[in-house]
């Protein structure tokens, strides 16, 4: 399981959380148990200035990317977290898609599956995909623009999914083939399938969770 950036802060004018609530925050994310997650460092900042831990598993992110491995099963499965965009407003400097390209090419080599975690926007992540074909397998998107289950990039190297915002919904991918061969390409109902969950009264809140808001 795997948390992009704008967890803690919204990507559009909405007011910040309460202060108090930053606690149960952190520790909700860390309950949840994430693999690996990643904060922007004005989310880092607004959880110290309340006294609020880091959740478990996640990494604030810095002006280079960084890179983990780890493994679901007995798959060895690379991660690429980007560096925040310096303006969310301007485009990504190439400079950024480049360094990001290399520590995925990096990651091709020692994993099975190599997926990047980002919270540039739906415009920037479009282009680094058409400039950086098939660099990463999956990318998980977040920031400006919708959300999305799951697109194919245009050479079919790259599964790329959008969350949707307010943490409203949760966003599935089922991986039934990895990639690898030559001719391997993603395929809806084939090798992936892409589903949003709406998170509305169909799901009930977690008593342990609402305790954390006392």
């Amino acid at each position: 399981m795997l948390a992009c950036p704008f967890e803690i802060l919204s990507d559009g004018p909405e007011r910040k959380p309460d202060p108090k609530r930053l606690p149960g925050i952190s520790q909700a994310l860390t309950l949840i148990g994430y693999d690996a997650g990643a904060l922007n460092p004005d989310e880092a900042a607004y959880l110290k200035s309340a006294d609020a831990p880091l959740p478990a598993h996640f990494s604030v992110l810095g002006p280079t990317p960084e890179t983990q491995t780890v493994r679901v099963g007995d798959v060895p499965v690379g991660i690429v977290l980007f560096p925040p965009s310096p303006n969310l407003r301007e485009p990504v400097p190439s400079a950024q898609g480049e360094a990001v390209a290399k520590a995925a090419a990096e990651l091709h080599a020692k994993a099975k599956l190599v997926i990047g975690i980002s919270g540039w926007g739906q415009s920037d992540e479009k282009a680094f995909i058409d400039a950086h074909p098939g660099s990463v397998d999956v990318l998980l998107g977040s920031g400006p623009n919708a959300g999305a289950a799951g697109h194919v990039s245009e050479n079919g190297k790259t599964l790329w999914s959008r969350t949707y915002g307010r943490g409203k919904t949760i966003n599935r991918l089922d991986i039934k083939t990895l990639p690898g061969a030559a001719d391997f390409a993603w395929k809806p109902d084939s090798n992936f399938k892409a589903e949003v969950f709406s998170l509305d009264e169909t799901y009930p809140a977690d008593p342990m969770i609402s305790l954390l808001f006392k």
